[in-house]
């Protein structure tokens, strides 16, 4: 994910993020949201990383929820660097925190780990068919 794509961040992650960067932190953390309600959960362990400088923070969204208004602005406001899945797809992580099994977590570069959020965290969701409504 270079300069090509207009939406692609340049710092803290990027072909040249280095020679921007005022630190380089050893650790990348992705918190990666299905929608606000998973956000929800994924802002409980906030607080593990936040004094520690060792780790970069770093939020995208799969984009696979229909619910996705108000992800951005949320992480934005708390001024963590939020990734475009393209370019998060193609982002080496140290651990990537997801709080749900939403969207092509399979596909990120790094170890994943999956919060439970709630009595819906172990359904399955069925492809939508018209017919079965």
């Amino acid at each position: 994910m270079g300069s090509a794509d207009p939406s692609a961040i340049r710092v803290p992650v990027g072909l040249d993020a280095d020679q921007w960067a005022s630190r380089k932190a050893p650790r990348r953390v992705l918190l990666v949201v299905h929608n606000v309600t998973s956000a929800g959960r994924l802002l409980d362990v906030l607080p593990l990383f936040h004094d520690d400088f060792r780790v970069q923070l770093l939020v995208t969204s799969t984009g696979s929820s229909a619910f996705q208004g108000g992800i951005r602005e949320l992480f934005t406001e708390l001024g963590l660097p939020v990734l475009p899945w393209e370019q998060a797809l193609s982002t080496p992580v140290d651990l990537a925190i997801s709080a749900s099994f939403g969207g092509e977590l399979h596909a990120l570069k790094g170890k994943l780990c999956v919060l439970s959020h709630g009595v819906g965290y172990t359904k399955k969701l069925a492809k939508p068919r018209a017919a079965s409504r």
